[in-house]
């Protein structure tokens, strides 16, 4: 409770400290509803402070929330005007559920919005609120399943930092470590992503979504990590195309820590390079350290979330 006792108007943090120190009362919050909880791109926002997902998007199984928060002075109050934003914006980005977190109060007329019959779910949230929620999360706890699934996501985040600054961690690393750290990465710089099974996986390990000039792309990573050090030949690479194709997704990276051979890119068409990019070893580390960036607030992501896909492509 101590961290919410911040947040009051006494206290007046500033725009960033209030962010950062709800980003800790949040995340533990919305993780007991099984809610993966990421921090949009500042001036890009577009109206939401966070975004959370639950579930499985490739299956269309999934579940979305955004979150924003409006911290004021003494005398300010939340406006009816706000809360319209924020529906706007939940609507606007496919939203199921929207809170908005304030250390103000709301006027009447806010409050009555959210009563009314809407096309999803708005709650209003002041530091009481807060508090009470908080409460009732601990009273209940979280299921053994959500209590693995945090472990494994804060494990691969340790993963990751390790690799930005000891690349060859990664010759330590199962297969399976390497495809959790890749999600957390690309989920970490502003992508929505699907960890896919260990096995059975439909020919991809991760599945990335952004938007491309204004419309819904998905991108499928497939990752080889073999202890053997063996490179990646040509047909590992007609499959994943084949894959995408088919299910006519925009396009791939393919990433092989041992890299490839030289005869893996041979059948590509020049329009299938295009589709279909690689990386090696290098690329991941890239990878890790722009995350370690990002999560630092010292990176933004670019207008077009592709470039990270694509720059320093290995497929010559």
């Amino acid at each position: 409770m101590a961290d919410i006792a911040r947040l009051e108007i006494d206290q007046s943090p500033s725009v960033m400290e209030a962010e950062r120190i709800l980003v800790g009362i949040l995340v533990p919050i919305l993780r007991v509803e099984g809610f993966d909880i990421a921090v949009t791109s500042g001036a890009r926002d577009e109206g939401l402070d966070f975004v959370g997902v639950r579930g499985d998007p490739a299956l269309g199984l999934s579940e979305r929330l955004g979150v924003e928060t409006k911290f004021y002075r003494r005398g300010s109050k939340v406006s009816i005007e706000q809360v319209r934003a924020l529906i706007g914006a939940g609507l606007l980005k496919g939203m199921g559920r929207v809170i908005l977190v304030s250390n103000c109060a709301f006027t009447n007329s806010a409050r009555a919005t959210v009563e009314r019959d809407l096309p999803l779910t708005v709650e209003l949230k002041a530091l009481d609120d807060l508090r009470s929620w908080l409460e009732l999360v601990r009273e209940a706890g979280p299921d053994a399943e959500t209590e693995v699934r945090v472990m494994l996501r804060e494990l691969s985040e340790r993963f990751a930092r390790l690799i930005a600054r000891e690349p060859g961690a990664l010759a330590h690393l199962e297969w399976r470590d390497v495809e959790r750290i890749v999600a957390e990465v690309f989920d970490g710089l502003g992508f929505r992503v699907t960890l896919t099974p260990g096995s059975k996986d439909g020919g991809k390990d991760v599945i990335l979504e952004c938007e491309v000039a204004g419309k819904r792309a998905i991108y499928y990573v497939e990752i080889k990590h073999w202890r053997s050090s063996t490179r990646v030949g040509a047909d590992a690479v007609m499959k994943l195309l084949k894959v995408i194709v088919k299910e006519k997704k925009a396009g791939g990276l393919f990433l092989s820590t041992y890299g490839f051979t030289e005869n893996a890119f041979e059948q590509l068409t020049t329009i299938e390079r295009e589709k279909l990019r690689f990386g090696d070893q290098d690329k991941i580390v890239t990878l890790c350290r722009t995350y370690v960036k990002a999560k630092s607030g010292i990176w933004s992501p670019p207008e077009n979330l592709t470039e990270v896909l694509f720059n320093g492509d290995a497929g010559g």
